[in-house]
């Protein structure tokens, strides 16, 4: 099969395109890098800052398009695929869809639908943008960041964009809950892709200092509540300065942030979510403790009886701190949660189940039309 991904984040689609690649399909992936993270992309597409970038970019886009083009699939990882406004974003969604066979889209991070429904707040109890009804710090400092999810040219765009695809892919719970009342049975639950065999287990040893990491982007720190969790690992460190130590690293590069992660006992991830992320299951897939969103809707779609993540919801620091106090001095705990955390992974994120979920709903789409 050939197959284009068109975008990346936190090496989702790029994790996939190598296990793909190492299986007979013929791949080609399209992203910035993620950024600060440099991942590897056959194609790189950023958009720079500054005077005239815009038009820049656009150039580049318009070279591209060529190449872009004969097929069988193309998967988006956003409605928002080229950091383009809705008008332009829907007009080269068409031409990707008239060069090519059938468009997919993987859920992953915010569009009009997902952020629609946390605002909303009947379906989740908390979320980046609400705690119940309250305004969270990001929408508080930021709010044009939650409006321009909510403007009715970007619901016209989600709407067209959504009603033309041939399949889509959820990659966590929560987002299959959001889109599943606008796709149906278009709409399949994956889960995130782990590669297992480059994230192997590391030896857990507790012979000094449980070392806290809390690792941050400069660029969603309100949206991962990471200040938050610093200030609780510092706590930590200040009420038992013999049993913890608090790290902090930010923008690192995903091989250098890899080495951080190995360096830690437990690592805090993000405060609003409802499942773990791409970071939350490196962390254990390297038999680590993650600290992260894992509420029982996670558990739930996993059909999953163990407990391993140290869960993550919207509290205050002290209140993170005394749990993180209480974590640190059991060390049976620790190292169960560790190695049950990796088995997690084993089972539900493997990047051979997920790529299976992905080839398959590609198949039956394709074999239906």
């Amino acid at each position: 099969m050939k197959i284009l991904f068109l975008g990346d984040y936190s090496n989702l689609h790029g994790t996939l395109a190598t296990y793909l690649r190492g299986h007979g399909h013929e791949v080609t992936l399209v992203s910035d890098g993620c950024r600060c993270m440099d991942l590897e992309s056959d194609i790189r597409l950023a958009r720079r800052r500054g005077l005239f970038s815009g038009y820049d970019y656009l150039y580049k886009i318009m070279n591209l398009m060529p190449r872009l083009a004969g097929y069988d699939v193309v998967q988006l990882i956003n409605p928002h695929f080229f950091s383009l406004k809705p008008g332009k974003l829907i007009y080269f969604f068409k031409e990707l869809a008239r060069q090519n066979g059938s468009m997919f889209l993987s859920l992953a991070g915010n569009d009009h639908f997902f952020v629609r429904q946390c605002v909303l707040g009947e379906m989740f109890r908390f979320s980046e943008f609400r705690v119940g009804k309250e305004l969270t710090p990001l929408v508080q400092r930021n709010p044009d960041h939650e409006a321009g999810y909510l403007l009715p040219s970007v619901r016209n765009f989600s709407q067209d964009l959504y009603g033309r695809l041939d399949g889509a892919m959820a990659v966590l719970p929560e987002y299959d809950m959001a889109a599943r009342p606008e796709l149906g049975d278009r709409l399949v639950f994956t889960n995130l892709p782990v590669d297992l065999a480059e994230l192997q287990p590391l030896p857990f040893s507790l012979d000094g200092k449980v070392r806290i990491l809390v690792g941050m982007r400069s660029e969603n720190i309100d949206s991962k509540g990471t200040s938050v969790l610093l200030e609780a690992a510092k706590i930590a460190e200040k009420r038992l300065p013999d049993r913890v130590e608090a790290m902090n690293v930010r923008d690192l590069p995903w091989r250098q942030y890899k080495e951080a992660l190995g360096t830690a006992h437990v690592v805090l991830d993000q405060l609003y979510s409802y499942s773990p992320g791409m970071n939350g299951l490196s962390t254990m897939a390297l038999g680590r403790v993650a600290g992260t969103g894992a509420q029982p809707e996670y558990y739930e779609y996993l059909e999953e009886k163990t407990r391993p993540i140290f869960e993550l919801s919207p509290q205050s620091a002290e209140e993170i701190a005394a749990r993180l106090c209480d974590l640190v001095t059991d060390p049976d705990r620790l190292k169960s949660m560790a190695a049950e955390g990796r088995r997690l992974v084993e089972r539900h994120n493997d990047v051979a189940v997920v790529a299976k979920r992905y080839l398959d709903h590609w198949e039956n789409t394709l074999n239906r039309k």
